[in-house]
Formats: structure tokens, sequence, C-alpha cells
């Protein structure tokens, strides 16, 4: 595995800042930055990322950590998968590990990628591939796009990529994992999933292909004229948006996605320029495609296909897509049946239509009054329902408001009507589910006060032996802080000037503390960026008084129990001694507060 050195090598020479802000949209908060939690849904931003130490965190969530422990949690890696990326990013050579170091999944992506490689020169190399060259051609697909995209092709052999790919070290049960051969129903051996076929590699979001989509050429095929890798460890279709890897810097350029329906789409419309393009891949979009695009933008502008506009698994799409507080619009494409005829036959006119985008319920008015007479009885009826119900998908009430007025006019109808009918599709939220749902948080202000207090010595960098002397570490609320705070003092009658990194090292073996240190020194930036050393000591103060206060008054209700239980069992001797130590307790609360 790896060593330290490398580890800090990476990070060295990546900053936190430019990998978290690759999915977080940050912006700076003093010395520090802050969005929206990619962890928990938010309105509010509490997650805070530090430039100075490397690290984030989330008040809201509570999780926190390095750009490892990020790209773990956020990309659901292991750490192998997670390292190879960063350093792949860092331009840091790993060694090269054994079998048994690496982890399954990433011995499946080195499996594909070898694959991809394969594809790709068959391709441009063998001779049975002339036909499928021809193809291309024909289709405008240039070099320059057939080498940034991967596209390969898959001989009509049975197995020549499985006997290539078992020549490289891997093993039956790897291929068959990473979905590129099939176990042979006849026999112990394999065959290639994939044959005859013009291969698009499917990269993740970290530009590490996961797997396949084929496509058949010839038109007498009886196979399907698309075939993907299957769901496995390596490749799931829920979380992946292809070319996603290739556009996602043009998605933050743009502010807005353009989503098209498959391989062809994307390849035509970026030979056209548009490289903010990502696509399904024939599917609709699913929850997790959504976070995923969103992580870049928070407008999504679809290509439909002549004859795709009515499939009820794209209004899901754009359904979910609007539940997630997206807008939503919709080019219209002047001719062609695709994105990709379109972009071909006119690079302009395309350009055009998507500058000229409409919102998904702008567009529904379009579609709805070309179809329908709305000076009809019966027209005015069929309108109204159809746009009604467009309208209701919207999440914003000021939006809803806006287009039933327009409604009302442009069919000629009595607003107030109109609106009674927009109820009865809308029903009252249930109130009681939403807020069993998301519960108000449990505040524990003797915990908030400990936390407070710590980030305070943390921050200010001076000696606090003489103020803490009065407050001993059981009386912080937790464990862990009550041991952090041991471990600060210790450190604090140690060294003259106290160092961050001397001192986290100090804790490196004990990831928790260091966990809860980093976190404690971001409260202190988040909470006391204009504190000077006076009002720092004044709030010192004013904590230490609260936390005796309540120390004091929870051990005095320890003790009353105790001493109602040593009178029922008439116990003279532990209740004289309880008496007297209450008495003690309570002269200490009374001097707390004066």
């Amino acid at each position: 595995m790896a060593s330290s050195d490398v580890i800090q090598q990476i990070k060295a020479r990546l900053d936190i800042i430019d990998v978290v802000g690759e999915y977080v949209r940050l912006k700076q908060a003093g010395q520090n930055w802050k969005g929206l939690c990619p962890f928990h849904n938010e309105k509010t931003p509490s997650f805070m990322v530090s430039r100075e130490r490397q690290i984030w965190h989330c008040f809201g969530c509570n999780s926190g950590g390095d750009i490892f422990e990020f790209i773990q949690r956020l990309e659901s890696m292991d750490f192998p998968e997670a390292l190879e990326m960063l350093a792949r990013r860092a331009q840091v050579t790993l060694d090269k590990v054994s079998p048994a170091e690496s982890s399954q999944r990433l011995r499946l992506l080195h499996a594909l990628e070898k694959a991809q490689m394969f594809f790709q020169e068959q391709l441009l190399k063998s001779s049975l591939a002339q036909t499928v060259r021809a193809y291309l051609r024909e289709r405008q697909i240039t070099d320059d796009s057939i080498n940034t995209f991967g596209i390969g092709y898959s001989l009509p052999e049975w197995d020549k990529l499985s006997n290539y790919l078992r020549q490289q070290g891997f093993t039956i049960n790897e291929l068959v994992a990473a979905g590129l051969a099939l176990k042979s129903e006849r026999g112990p051996g394999i065959y290639d999933r994939f044959r005859e076929r013009l291969m698009f590699p499917i990269a993740d979001a970290q530009n590490r292909i996961v797997g396949f989509g084929g496509r058949v050429l010839t038109a007498e095929a009886k196979e399907a004229k698309y075939i993907n890798s299957p769901q496995g460890p390596a490749y799931n279709k829920s979380f992946l948006v292809y070319n996603l890897n290739r556009a996602k810097s043009y998605i933050k350029e743009a502010g807005y996605a353009v989503l098209v329906e498959g391989y062809m789409d994307v390849i035509g419309v970026w030979q056209a320029g548009t490289k903010n393009v990502v696509a399904t891949s024939g599917t609709a979009l699913t929850p997790d495609q959504i976070k995923l695009i969103k992580r870049y933008t928070n407008e999504i502008r679809i290509a439909f296909d002549a004859d795709l506009a009515g499939r009820s698994a794209s209004e899901r799409g754009i359904d979910l897509a609007l539940q997630a507080e997206m807008e939503v619009k919709v080019i219209i494409l002047p001719f062609g049946k695709d994105p990709d005829e379109c972009a071909r036959q006119d690079t302009a006119a395309w350009q055009a239509a998507v500058a000229q985008a409409l919102p998904i319920v702008d567009y529904a008015f379009k579609t709805v009054l070309k179809e329908v007479d709305v000076a009809t009885r019966e027209g005015k009826k069929v309108a109204a329902n159809r746009l009604l119900k467009a309208i209701s998908k919207l999440p914003d009430p000021v939006e809803q408001d806006y287009y039933l007025k327009q409604l009302a006019r442009v069919i000629s109808t009595d607003e107030l009507a109109l609106r009674q009918k927009f109820a009865q599709l809308t029903p009252t939220k249930n109130t009681a589910v939403e807020s069993a749902a998301t519960p108000l948080p449990n505040i524990d202000r003797p915990r908030l006060m400990s936390e407070r207090l710590l980030a305070l010595l943390i921050k200010f960098k001076r000696d606090w032996n003489e103020l803490m002397a009065n407050l001993p570490f059981e009386m912080l609320a937790g464990k862990d802080l009550s041991e952090l705070y041991k471990r600060l003092m210790i450190y604090y009658n140690k060294v003259q000037d106290f160092d961050i990194d001397e001192f986290r090292s100090e804790l490196w073996a004990e990831a928790d503390l260091v966990r809860q240190f980093d976190a404690l020194g971001m409260m202190g930036e988040r909470d006391f960026a204009d504190y000077d050393e006076t009002a720092a000591v004044k709030e010192a103060q004013n904590l230490l008084i609260q936390l005796r206060r309540h120390y004091f008054s929870n051990e005095l209700k320890q003790l009353s129990l105790s001493i109602k239980d040593a009178e029922k069992r008439g116990s003279q001797e532990e209740l004289a001694s309880l008496l007297d130590h209450f008495n003690k307790i309570s002269q200490q609360l009374s001097n707390s507060q004066n």
C-alpha cells in the first residue's frame, strides 16, 4: 500500500479547495470557504473547507476529513481507488501493488482500461474493421473524436478479447465480473460479451472506464441494436452520465448541461462545438444521475429526438429534475431526426436552438397550443388539463402563480376557476410526515459550550493555564472533549508557543481525536473571526462559568437522588457523608454564580 510519504506528496500537490470545488460551489468566507454540503440536504451552507489546514468539515451532519476522505465518501470509493485517482491528478507515481494488495474493483477497472485500448487498436488497425471505419467516415466522425471518445471495435471472434486479457494476468472470474465475458453454458470456458460491435467506452466522472456500450452496424442483425455492460462491481448505470468526465468543466463554464439521448448524439454535437453535452444512454434520468449533474450546474437543456417528446420515461426524468429544483429547458430541433443529424447539417442552427431553449412549462404551452384549438369549449378543457398538470410539477409557488395567470389569459378562462381545479391536482403536503423526516436538531447546550471553549483555546494561541485552572477536564461534556481538553492543557504546559501542526501530529494515531480537533479549529475560525484577544478571554470566562454551573447543578441532582435512597435504607453514616458532600458542592455552585 502507499507510504505516508506518497500520501503527503499528493496532499502537497493538490489544493483541497480545487479538489472539493469540482463538486461543491464554494464561496470564500474569511479564511475559509463554504458551500452546501454534498452529503446531506441543506439550504443554508454549513460545509466549510480550510485551505490553511487542507481539511473540510460540515457542521450540519458532523462529517469531515481530508481530500482522501472527501473523495472516498462522495465517489463511494475505497482507499486504493481514491489514492490512485488523486495520485493521477497530482502526477505522483505510485509503486506497483500486488493483486493481493489491490482492491477487487480496482482490478476490474484496470481490465476495462486494457479492454478499451484493445478495442481501439482493432478499430484502427484490423482489416476486419474496414467497413466500421467507412461507417464512421460516413457519419462524419473525425479521427480526433475517435481518439477523444476512445471509440473501438469488437471483433467477430468469440474469445479474442478474453484471451488477450488472460495473457495480461486477469482471471476468468475478473473478466466476468467486469462485464467483458460470459461463462459458457457448454463447459468451463468463457466467451466475449461484445462481438462485432462499434464500442463506446463509458467512464465515470473521474475519467475511469467502468463499462461499454456496443452498437451493431448491420441492419439484418438479430441482436439488439445497442447492448451495455451489465450491472456489476464496476458498472452501475444509475450513477453514470455519459461524457460527464469530459463535459463537467464546460458545464460549469456555460452554466448548464445539454442532455441528449445517446453516444452518437454526444459526439455529433461535441464536434459542432457544444462541449457541455451529456447523455442518458437511452434510459430515463435517475435521482442519482440528477445529483451527479447538479454538482456542476443547476440547469439542464434537453434535446429531444423527434420521436422522444411524448415518452413517459423522459417525462419521469424531467419530473425528477424539477423536484430537485433544477431549471429544465427544452431545445427544439429546427430540423433533423436527432441532435446529431441537426448539428451535422447546420452547426449555426443547432447552436441557436441551444441558446433559445424554452423553459419546460413554456415548451408545454407552445406544444399544447399548437395541437389544441382553445377557441372551443372542449379545447379549453383539454388545454387546461394538460397545462395545469405541467404547472403542478414546478416546485416554486411563485412560478406556479405566473403560469396560472398566463393560462387563464391564453384560454380566456376565469383565473379563480383554474386555481380551484389546480388545487385538486396539488394535494396539501402531510406536514406531520415532513416534520418527522426532518426533525429539529437536539441542541445539547453543555456540549455546545464545551466545543466553543475548546475552539477558542485552539484559535487564540496564548497562555490559557491561569484561566483554565478553574475548569477540571471532567467538567466538559463528552469523554472525547474531556480527553482533547486534557491533551491541550498538557501541551500548553509543555511548550512556549502553540503549534497546530505539531499538536495535531501528537494525535495522529487517534483518528477520532484528530477529526474532532480539526472540526473545532474550523469552528473557531467560523465563530470567532471578529474576536480580538480581549473578547476571546471574556468569552472563555463566560463559557467557563456556565460549564461550572452546569456541572455543579448536575452533581447536586445526582446527590439528591443518592440522599433519598440513603434515607430509605436508613444508612446514617452514608447519609451524613452525602449531606456533607452536598453542602460543599452547593457552596461551589454559589461561588460560581457570584
